[in-house]
């Protein structure tokens, strides 16, 4: 019996040393041959989702906190109160005795001004509005010869430029033209007597300025302005014409709070 199977024994045999043999050989090779090392310069997948998240999170706090009210621009009434000083200077061609003479003087006044804002493209627009307001004058005589008085600011119309280079702040530039009331300029006659008229100047200015923003809808306001005011038909104490030709040139600060109405 075994002889008749010896020979089917020995090829098992064989073929199962053969297996053996090259299954130890091929996990001797699968052990020896070193294993990749991930590329440190490929971001990990969990690496890419937190640095995406944290870029997220920037974008997201980049805008100012204000931008979802005021949208680029901020549009619409605008009302400020202020207080300004100005250094004055009068040109005197003929004003009762007094001829070609020149005089300085200060001013300080309260003024309030609105204006409305329209948007003209991405964070530039115009603004149209008007201002009114009073005016002190020095209360010396300057030289004993000119005293200069008190004024009404009468409401005028402005125009200009605005840009809003960010919730919080906005710069401008514009141009105005409104009249000035004055009830009782002086002047000294030869005789030493004071003569009195009262004058309406119309008066043109140049001013730029910014808007700081500390809270959403409350600004600090502050502008420099440039203006030039010529007198026209001066009555004197009985309402009769005189005879004047003069002039004012003005440049001063204001500052003071403005209301944005969103």
């Amino acid at each position: 019996m075994l002889k008749k199977y010896r020979r089917i024994y020995q090829i098992a045999i064989f073929l199962g040393s053969i297996f053996f043999l090259n299954s130890g050989s091929y996990a001797a090779n699968d052990t020896a041959q070193p294993k990749p090392t991930p590329d440190t310069q490929l971001p990990n997948i969990g690496d890419s989702i937190s640095i995406q998240t944290d870029n997220t999170r920037a974008l997201d706090l980049s805008p100012h906190i204000w931008d979802r009210y005021v949208r680029g621009f901020r549009r619409d009434h605008n009302l400020s109160v202020e207080s300004g000083y100005a250094s004055t200077f009068w040109i005197v061609d003929k004003f009762g005795d007094l001829k070609s003479e020149q005089y300085r003087s200060r001013q300080i006044g309260l003024i309030a001004h609105y204006t409305f804002h329209i948007l003209i493209a991405g964070k530039t627009g115009y603004f149209l509005g008007s201002s009114a307001g009073y005016a002190l004058a020095d209360e010396k005589k300057i030289d004993d010869q000119f005293q200069p008085s008190p004024s009404w600011l009468l409401p005028g119309v402005q125009t200009g430029l605005v840009y809003n280079y960010d919730p919080s702040g906005r710069i401008f530039l514009g141009v105005g033209a409104q009249l000035e009331r004055f009830n009782d300029l002086r002047t000294k006659r030869s005789s030493g007597e004071w003569q009195s008229a009262s004058m309406t100047g119309e008066s043109y200015q140049i001013f730029l300025g910014a808007d700081v923003f500390i809270l959403l809808d409350t600004a600090i306001h502050f502008a420099w302005s440039d203006s030039t005011t010529f007198f026209k038909r001066p009555t004197d104490a009985e309402n009769k014409l005189v005879d004047v030709k003069m002039k004012r040139r003005s440049q001063g600060a204001c500052l003071g709070l403005l209301y944005h109405f969103l």
